[in-house]
């Protein structure tokens, strides 16, 4: 994501660019700059929904990053 170019003037190198911003990430995921590619690897999977019963809600809590449980 740099650029240098030399500059005859100042007999020095004048460098570019901006690495991009970090995406914005869930709880359960990781961004890591990939030098390679010049962008962010996101890595982590959203933990699987539980089995609820019908009287039972299953809400994502991305506090904890884990499902909480409600209903009797």
């Amino acid at each position: 994501y740099e650029t240098a170019t030399f500059n005859n003037t100042t007999c020095t190198w004048d460098v570019t660019g901006t690495q991009p911003a970090e995406p914005t990430t869930e709880c359960y995921e990781t961004a890591t700059f990939n030098n390679a590619t010049c962008t962010w690897d996101l890595t982590g999977t959203k933990p699987a929904e539980p089995d609820t019963q019908c009287y039972q809600t299953a809400t994502f809590n991305n506090t904890t990053c884990t499902w909480d449980v409600s209903g009797s």
